[in-house]
Formats: structure tokens, sequence, C-alpha cells
């Protein structure tokens, strides 16, 4: 078999992607100035030529068409595009990047994280770098992955309290880790506390398993149980009868945290408030 031609270190999306959730790990760690962020300020400025072959990138992975034709009418005027990039500047650009990233990261851990459409940025990657006769299959089926993907129907996701229509459901996950980090700011100015360990590793299992909705699903049921378990025995030690009643009332709903069928924000937002909960209890006894 041969080896394929997308390289993932070269990928621009996926670089990009993957410093900003570096970004957001690196919040998450308590570190001050992320080299990421930094990287992501001097490389990818609005007119910077890594920057004009992102928006082509995300062009491919964020539009919808309803006809094949259309489809590969976009894929055309998309890589007539890329083609006006300066080649030798974008590579000078993607070495300067991946040489400030080893700086600061170990490479094989930066690279190891899942993309969810990662498939469909390396067929963009194969057919912007062109290929030569011998892998002329693997761009034809490139092409045919990014029409699949650009024609297909997205999927209609309703959040708690938010309208499937905002501004928030269309961001990618990168965005939503980012705006996540604010909410996080106000829930810290909120409490005026930093956040405890056991809240610190909802968010790390978050960040981790952004991309993976099983594992995510699967820490946060676990998570409500412990947290239930933790309430039952801090509430046998309370004596005022209306405080009872409402911790019972935060039990159950806990206990619906194993019927959820997809993890929400406002799920891992709620399992913050409910540490902090089980924190104030354990103080005021």
């Amino acid at each position: 078999m041969k080896k394929s031609t997308h390289s993932k270190i070269k990928n621009t999306a996926i670089l990009f992607e993957l410093l900003t959730r570096q970004v957001a790990a690196d919040t998450m760690k308590g570190v001050e100035k992320s080299p990421a962020l930094t990287i992501i300020r001097e490389f990818f400025k609005s007119d910077s030529v890594l920057a004009k072959e992102l928006v082509l990138y995300q062009t491919l992975v964020n539009e919808r068409l309803n006809t094949e034709s259309k489809a590969n009418y976009l894929i055309n005027t998309v890589v007539k595009l890329r083609n006006k990039i300066n080649t030798k500047q974008l590579q000078e650009a993607k070495y300067k990047v991946i040489s400030e990233i080893k700086k600061h990261y170990t490479v094989e851990g930066f690279f190891k994280t899942n993309l969810n459409d990662y498939k469909v940025y390396a067929s963009i990657y194969r057919i912007f770098e062109g290929v030569s006769i011998s892998k002329v299959a693997e761009v034809v089926n490139s092409r045919y992955t990014i029409v699949e993907h650009l024609t297909k129907k997205p999927q209609n996701k309703i959040v708690e309290g938010i309208d499937s229509n905002s501004e928030y459901i269309k961001q990618d996950e990168e965005v939503r880790l980012l705006a996540y980090k604010l909410m996080i700011d106000k829930f810290n100015e909120k409490y005026q506390n930093a956040l405890s360990p056991k809240q610190k590793n909802v968010l790390k299992e978050y960040i981790n398993n952004v991309s993976n909705t099983e594992n995510l699903k699967k820490f946060v049921v676990q998570e409500g149980l412990a947290l239930q378990k933790d309430i039952k025995k801090l509430t046998k030690g309370v004596s005022d009868r209306v405080t009872v009643i409402k911790l019972n009332e935060v039990n159950n709903m806990l206990g619906k945290f194993t019927k959820i069928k997809s993890v929400k924000d406002t799920h891992v937002l709620s399992l913050l408030l409910y540490h902090e909960l089980v924190k104030e209890l354990k103080n005021t006894k």
C-alpha cells in the first residue's frame, strides 16, 4: 500500500485547530501566557499567508450546498484561489510555526488529539498540494470526500437555552472552547474562588474529549453519580429541614445524568456548580 500524501504537521487547518485547543488547555493549567496564543497572534493575522489558506480550508469545511455540481464548482474556485498563494511563503510560514511549537510543546503529544473532520482536512490538503500521476486516484477520492461533505445535510442540534440557529451553535469546536473559557472566568468572578482540583478535572476531561462524545458522556455520567453519593452523605449532617429538601431535589437532578443522550455545555457547567455546592457543604459542616 502506498503511503498517503497527507502531512498532518503541514496542514494549516489542523495546525490552527490544535493551537487553539492548546490555548484552552494552557488556560486550564494556569499558564498565564500561552505560547500557543502567541503563535496564533503572530502567524495567523488576517493578512498573513497562513490566514489566507485557513479561510479556504474553512470554506470547504463549513459550507453546505444542495447539489454536487455546486460543490464541484466551489472546490474548483477554492483551488484556483489557493494556487494564487505564494507557495514558498506558505512553506516558510508553516516551517516557522512548527519550529515554534517544538520549542514549547512535545510534538508527539501536540498532534495526538483526535479531530472530528480529520478526513475532510486531509482531503483538502491533498487537492491543495497537487499530486503526481502515481497518486491521482488518491486525489480523486479526496475530491469525492469533499463533495460528500459539502452536500451532507447538517444535523440540527439543540443546546438548552440557545437557539439552534444562533451564532454560538455555528461556531467550530475550538471557538466554543475559548467561549467556554470566558464562561469559566465568569464562574470564578461569581464565586471568587479558584477552581478546585475536581472542577479542573471536569474541564480537563471536557477539553480532552470534546471530539470523543462517548468518552465525554461516560465521564459526565460517572461524575454525576459520584456527586450524588457525596451530597447524600453530606445531607445526613444537615439539620435544617428546608435545606435537606433542596439537597434531595439536587440529588434527583443528578440522577437524570444517567439518562442523557448527548453531553451539552450546560451539563458540564452543572457539574462545576454541583462541585461548588459540595465544597460549600463541607465548609459549612
